[in-house]
Formats: structure tokens, sequence, C-alpha cells
């Protein structure tokens, strides 16, 4: 880019112009590049459909955790609640049980 800027003030014009509208020129052609990449990339995408899974809860039993209920121990309120929800158990179990 310097060089060519250079060659061109030899012939009686302004570097700074030039400088800048060359390197618009540039930019321009690598967001273009950029783009073009991007659309091949999503062309080339395909998407696999993932089997349903049921919606709703996990019994206790059958999450194998629902153990701690049934034992009496002691569930801290921040730990993971043991029906299986994914929920911290002061967000689910702690209000019916507590």
């Amino acid at each position: 880019l310097r060089d060519s800027v250079r060659l061109r003030a030899y012939g009686q014009r302004d570097p700074l112009v030039e400088y800048k509208s060359e390197g618009h020129k540039m930019f321009q052609r690598l967001l273009n590049q950029i783009e073009a990449g991007i659309a091949q990339t999503v062309l080339k995408v395909s998407l696999a459909k993932e089997p349903a899974q049921p919606v709703g809860r996990p019994s206790p039993a059958a999450s194998g955790t629902g153990a701690r209920f049934a034992h009496g121990a002691k569930i801290g309120r921040n730990d993971p609640c043991p029906c299986g929800s994914g929920k911290k158990y002061k967000k689910c179990c702690y209000p019916k049980f507590g």
C-alpha cells in the first residue's frame, strides 16, 4: 500500500488522499471476502434433526438421586434438587418439603 502511494505522489497526487482511498478499497475487498466465506460456510452446513425427547419432569425414582429424600439426609438450599429438575433445591422442592 505504501509503495503504490509513493509512486502516485510522484504523479502529483496528494499522498494522504491516495492512501485513504487505497485503504478503503482494500478494506472493502476484505469485507467482501469475509461475507463470501460466511455465505459458503452457511450453505455447507446441514442441520440434523434430533429425536424428540418427552417433555416433563423425570420422576424422583428414575433419576437415582431421589434416595436423598427417602433417607432423610440434609439437603443444602443451594444444592441441586434431588427431583432431577436441574434447579436449586430452594427454588424447586424446598417450599414443598422444607
